[in-house]
């Protein structure tokens, strides 16, 4: 009888979990180029690739079908065109919107714009482990 109360108690929870949070996550590459000291008078640059997630929004909304297009645009490499539809979005200062945007820049060589609005992103939602995890790792790149 536990066992099978338990079962449902946990069925509820995940399902719950997933209408409450409402997004997909996904992973894109990213390259970072740092400058690296070498000597007194040289540094080297060295690029850092690192992984980073990306959100879909799991609702029909406007919002979410413009970040979504633009989500599929960067998972084929097209970070213009992801810029241009997360642009007339980023307003609205949903999370995903604003990490995507964040990942945007940083893909198209604006990493310190990126980090900033990956900050926001997980500032709006700090219980989310993949916004948290974006920033903290961005965080230790930054510094």
């Amino acid at each position: 009888m536990w066992h099978k109360l338990l079962k449902n108690v946990l069925h509820c929870s995940i399902v719950f979990c997933f209408s409450a949070c409402g997004y997909q996550y996904e992973t894109i590459r990213c390259v970072r180029t740092v400058t690296v000291p070498y000597n007194d008078s040289q540094a080297i640059p060295v690029q850092v690739n690192f992984s980073a997630y990306i959100v879909n929004i799991r609702n029909n909304s406007d919002i979410a079908l413009a970040n979504n297009d633009a989500v599929r645009r960067l998972s084929k490499g097209d970070v213009e065109g992801a810029l241009k539809l997360l642009q007339t979005t980023i307003a609205t200062s949903e999370p995903a919107v604003l990490n995507n945007y964040g990942i945007a820049l940083i893909l198209n060589g604006d990493f310190d714009k990126g980090y900033d609005y990956i900050y926001k992103a997980a500032v709006l939602k700090p219980h989310d482990p993949y916004f948290r995890e974006n920033y903290l790792y961005l965080h230790e790149l930054k510094h």
